[in-house]
Parts: structure tokens; C-alpha cells; sequence
């Protein structure tokens, strides 16, 4: 059971939350309850106040002077003649009333009951006042007494000022009602049975579940039983209690019906889809590819045929083409890969597809307010995902060990092919010029120059061709790295600037949610126990 100082606690833990997610009226009447509550206990609860409520004519007043039993409030027959709260108690209540306001207070001994010493009853201005002031002040200590008594005509029981504008609002009042079915007199007894049935489903359409109790001030008709009732519901000190644990459930009821449910929230995949796709925009891929491809353009200088190196001058290193060579220490402030209006759209409708998904069920203003938000993110986490590929280190300054090893045999092998060209060059002379050769090694059945020549050369187009097959398994293996680094490090920042504000919409709504729930529970347990 969530007792009422919980309940107090769990309603301005729902006002902090739902400024903003619920209608301004249900939030400042919130609000007001809270003080009230507040108030209420200060004032003490063990008094229980007990208010008279009722249209012009009524009887209220009449009513009230016959439970009195002397004539304290004015009567009137046709126009309303209170204007302002007048208590009547068995013993002083100034506490409680202070707090209410009511300056007009009598005491009559022997009012009620030994169990009424601490029963204050009003009589209240008319709640369909020609006067503004008077329906105010009647619908302001109607929010706030702890028993309710509805006084209703037997010609116009019916009155939809007293059904629409109160009754109906009270359904989890029915613990601290009495609808009392004044003037039965003026009636026929044969039609006072049929009326009081017709009252009575009026009253259980309305969502109260009181019965129907008739009097006569002018007879005294059901006026003690009137007495008893108010006594009984005053009897445990809990009147007080009641009505503020129903004004928390009718709050509760409000705020439940005002929230929705809370979504399922972003799923795993989602988170995923989502930051794929802002690494996409950022151009994560296209900055890895670019990265595998300096990597080529700076192997093959060093594993490829040495006499083809000057190549690499009319190339340019494709990170340089979108300004990531890192220059004398400098981190670059932007790429040349930043997402264009195009892909950040694309980001922007997919992120909207996904929080609809995720606030399903919510109310649409907060679904949209949810969406929209996480749509202005997205330029915000592109921004700090083109800062992350600025300042990532995409591996430029590395230089595997096999490729110095490499560039050694390129030119041992173009130095060996080298010497058996001179060499050749060295025969051909004397040859040329009849002069004797000089013996010539042999190497089996092939003399040593040509093998040389051929073989230094044939070694060189070995040592590229399997450098460049090394060269593309290690560009790949860096793309995979460079666009898993990149990926890795946008994640947080996605999570950060974009997904924690949509987790957070959840979480409260979650938790508005729950202490919706238990708000509409406030008092229940011990309620059942007191009937049972």
C-alpha cells in the first residue's frame, strides 16, 4: 500500500516530471494539492470538516440550522442568501479553520454525538451563485474539506451544474460523499421511492458510489440519520486522510490517462542502424578506403621496383585529397569528407523513423516533441563525428618492419641485375672493338652475365608482384581497423548528443508512468481493511 506521505513525495517527484509532458491546468492543480496536503497536515487532522454543497434552493441552509439544531445561517426562499462559509463545531477548531479561512464560527454543544467533539460543519455560498466571489469560494473549499455533502433538490436533482461540474470529478470521493436528497417533503410519498431510485442512478452514473439519504429540515425527516452518517465517516479521525488520499488517486487517474504508455524504448539494433548510419553521413567508409589507399601509395615506394619510384610523384596520397596528412603537427579543424545536406537528411529520416518506432504508444505531441529533437541532434553528432576523423590517427606514420626488408631486396636484386648488365655492356665492347675476350664464369650451362642481368631483373618483378599482393592484405586489414577505430569512437558521442535524450524521454515517461500507478493506489489497502 503507498501511504499518503508517499504519495506526497511520488506527486512532487511527478510535478519536477512533467512540466512540459502533461496540460498546464493538471499540473498546476497538482501543484496546488501538494500545498494543500501540506497545509492540511499542519493544521492537524484530527478535526474533520464536513461542508454543505448545494445549488440555490436547495435548503442548504435550512439544512445546516437543523443539524445545528438552532438558526445560525439566514434563510431565504427564493434568492441565495450565503455569501460567505459560516462553521458551526462543538468545540474550538481554530486551527483548521484559519487555514480555511472561515471567519464566521459558532459553538453548540450537543450537536452531535460524543463522537462529533471534533466535527466542524460548514455552510457553504451556493456553487451556482449569481455572485463570481461566492461560486469561488465555494469551489475552493470544496477542493479542500474532508467531507463532502451534496445537497440536492428533489424538483431539480438532476442539475447539471452540480453533476458535471463536481460530481463526476469525484469518483474517488466516495468514501468522504453523502448526497443527501434534501425537501422530501414537497414530494409525494407515493413518487419519494421512485425519485430516490432515479437519484441514486444518477448518482452511480457519476462514478459515486453513495447512497441517496433523504431529509426534511422543515420535518426533520432523516435528519438524525444525516447526523449519524457524518458522525461515521467522522468516527475514525480519518475523514481528513480520505479525502486528500482520493484528491491524490483523482490526480493520479488524470496524469495516468494524460501519459500514455512510455515506449519500448530504442532497441540494440536500432542504436546500431543509427550510429552506422552517422558514421556513413561522416564518411567513415570513404576515409577508411582513402586510409588502405595511402597505405598502397606509400608501400609501393618502398616495395616496388626501385626505378619506378619517381611514379609516386605524379600521384597523390588519397588522404591528402581530403585533408588528413597531418602538416608540422597540425590536427586539421575540418575533412574533406564532411556529410553534405543530402546524407544528413538521410540520417535525420532515419532517426525519425526509429524514435516514432521507439515512443510508440506515448501521446503524439511528446512522440513528435521526442523526434523532432533527436532530428536537431543529428547536424550537432555530425559536427563531433567530422572532429573525431580530423584528429583520429589513421595510421600514416606507421611503417611495417617487412617493408624496409623489402626495399634491401629490391635493390641487392636491381644492383646484381645492374652489374651483369655492365657486364654484358663490358663483352659487347671488347667484342665490338676485336679485342680478346676475357674468359667468361659459367653458371651450368648459361655464362654468369646474362644470369645476372635476367636473374637480378626476374627477382625484382618477384619481390612487386608480392609486394603488391602484401600491400592490398594490409590495406584491407587497415580499412577494417581505420572504419572500426572511427565507428568506435563516433559511438559515444552518438550515444551522448542523440540517444541519451531519447533514453531519457523513456525513462521518465517510465517513471511518470510508475508513480502514475501508485498515486491511483494511494490508501487503498487500509481502505479495504477499514470496510472489511
Amino acid at each position: 500500500m503507498t501511504t499518503l506521505n508517499e504519495g506526497l513525495h511520488d506527486l512532487s517527484r511527478a510535478i519536477d516530471l512533467a512540466a512540459g509532458k502533461v496540460p498546464g491546468d493538471l499540473l498546476a492543480r497538482a501543484a496546488a494539492l501538494r500545498d494543500t496536503i501540506i497545509e492540511r497536515q499542519a493544521a492537524g487532522l484530527e478535526t474533520t470538516v464536513a461542508a454543505l454543497f448545494g445549488a440555490t434552493g436547495s435548503g442548504k441552509s435550512s439544512l445546516f440550522n437543523a443539524l445545528a439544531g438552532e438558526q445560525l445561517a439566514r434563510v431565504a426562499a427564493r434568492r441565495p442568501t450565503t455569501s460567505a462559509p459560516m462553521a458551526v463545531s462543538q468545540q474550538p477548531a481554530s486551527d483548521v479553520l484559519d487555514w480555511l479561512e472561515v471567519n464566521d464560527r459558532h459553538l453548540k454543544s450537543g450537536m452531535f454525538s460524543t463522537h462529533g467533539d471534533r466535527i466542524v460543519l460548514l455552510d457553504m455560498p451556493d456553487i451556482d451563485s449569481t455572485e463570481i466571489e461566492n461560486r469561488e469560494i465555494a469551489q475552493r473549499l470544496a477542493s479542500v474539506v474532508d467531507v463532502l455533502i451534496w445537497v440536492l433538490d428533489p424538483q431539480k436533482y438532476a442539475d447539471a451544474v452540480v453533476h458535471e461540474d463536481y460530481l463526476r470529478a469525484m469518483s474517488e470521493h466516495s468514501d468522504v460523499t453523502l448526497i443527501v436528497l434534501n425537501q422530501i417533503d414537497t414530494i409525494d410519498e407515493v413518487e419519494r421511492m421512485s425519485v430516490r431510485k432515479d437519484a441514486e442512478r444518477i448518482i452511480r452514473e457519476d462514478g459515486l458510489d453513495a447512497d441517496v439519504i433523504p431529509t426534511s429540515a422543515r420535518t426533520g425527516e432523516g435528519i438524525s440519520d444525516l447526523k449519524a452518517r457524518i458522525v461515521s465517516v467522522a468516527a475514525t479521525q480519518e475523514a481528513a486522510y480520505e479525502r486528500m488520499t482520493a484528491d491524490v488517486r483523482s490526480v493520479g487517474n488524470d496524469l495516468k490517462s494524460n501519459l500514455g504508455e512510455p515506449g519500448k524504448g530504442v532497441t540494440t539494433k536500432d542504436r546500431e542502424a543509427i550510429v552506422s548510419a552517422v558514421a556513413s553521413a561522416a564518411g567513415v567508409d570513404h576515409v577508411a578506403k582513402a586510409a588502405a589507399g595511402s597505405y598502397r601509395y606509400r608501400g609501393r615506394t618502398w616495395v616496388g621496383w626501385p626505378p619506378l619510384a619517381w611514379l609516386r610523384s605524379i600521384r597523390v596520397d588519397p588522404l591528402k585529397g581530403l585533408h588528413l596528412l597531418p602538416e608540422k603537427g597540425e590536427v586539421p579543424a575540418l575533412t574533406g569528407v564532411r556529410a553534405t545536406p543530402a546524407k544528413e537528411s538521410q540520417v535525420q529520416g532515419l532517426v525519425r523513423g526509429i524514435v516514432t518506432d521507439a515512443t510508440e504508444g506515448m501521446p503524439p505531441a511528446r512522440r513528435r516533441d521526442a523526434a523532432e529533437s533527436a532530428e536537431y541532434r543529428v547536424g550537432n553528432v555530425l559536427d563531433h563525428a567530422d572532429r573525431i576523423i580530423a584528429r583520429a590517427d589513421l595510421g600514416y606514420s606507421e611503417r611495417p618492419g617487412w617493408w624496409s626488408v623489402w626495399r634491401l631486396l629490391q635493390w641487392v636484386f636491381l644492383l646484381i641485375a645492374a652489374a651483369g648488365a655492365i657486364w654484358i655492356g663490358v663483352l659487347w665492347a671488347f667484342e665490338s672493338l676485336a679485342m680478346p675476350l676475357p674468359d667468361t664464369p659459367q653458371f651450368g650451362e648459361f655464362p654468369v652475365p646474362p644470369v645476372l642481368f635476367l636473374g637480378g631483373l626476374l627477382m625484382g618483378l618477384i619481390l612487386t608482384i608480392l609486394g603488391r599482393a602484401f600491400l592490398t592484405s594490409g590495406a584491407n586489414a587497415v580499412e577494417r581497423r581505420v572504419r572500426k577505430t572511427l565507428t568506435k569512437e563516433i559511438t559515444p558521442v552518438t550515444e551522448e548528443h542523440m540517444l541519451a535524450g531519447i533514453d531519457r524521454v523513456i525513462e521518465e515517461s517510465e517513471e511518470l508512468n510508475e508513480i502514475a500507478e501508485r498515486l491511483m493506489h494511494v490508501g487503498r489497502s487500509s481502505k479495504k481493511k477499514r470496510r472489511a
